[in-house]
């Protein structure tokens, strides 16, 4: 996934425009629109905000994945371009997110009814208990 791409998933995941994030790098709207569509390179100093802001590595935004590989040519470790993804993947990319913190929700909401339960029964025994003690 390239950086620009990262980059508007996280805003979008935010539910901000590019003139937030804009506001956000001190940037104008338009160069947003260029860092996100590949067209300028993130610098470090823009990329330490956005790791603030979405709170991940600044890392994150220059992945790079590095294939170790020797042989009698003399050649060792390459750094190779990340991979780009079509509109295509990254809509199931996203369709995917989705799905699992739906799932998640649930989830939470389950385990949240159970305590709720759980709860109940332990005050319910500790009433039991307090009139078997009275007798």
């Amino acid at each position: 996934m390239t950086t620009g791409t990262k980059i508007r998933l996280l805003r979008e995941k935010e539910g901000w425009g590019q003139d937030v994030l804009a506001d956000k790098l001190n940037i104008s709207q338009p160069a947003i629109s260029k860092i996100e569509s590949d067209q300028t390179k993130l610098s470090w100093d823009h990329a330490e905000i956005l790791a603030k802001v979405f709170e991940v590595d600044p890392e994150y935004f220059f992945e790079t994945k590095i294939i170790n590989h020797n042989n009698n040519s003399g050649e060792g470790n390459q750094v190779i371009s990340p991979q780009t993804y079509h509109e295509s993947d990254i809509e199931l990319l996203k369709s995917i997110y989705e799905d699992h913190l739906k799932t998640k929700t649930e989830l939470l909401e389950e385990r949240h009814e159970r305590i709720v339960e759980l709860k109940k029964q332990v005050e319910e025994l500790k009433a039991e208990l307090a009139s078997l003690k009275k007798v």
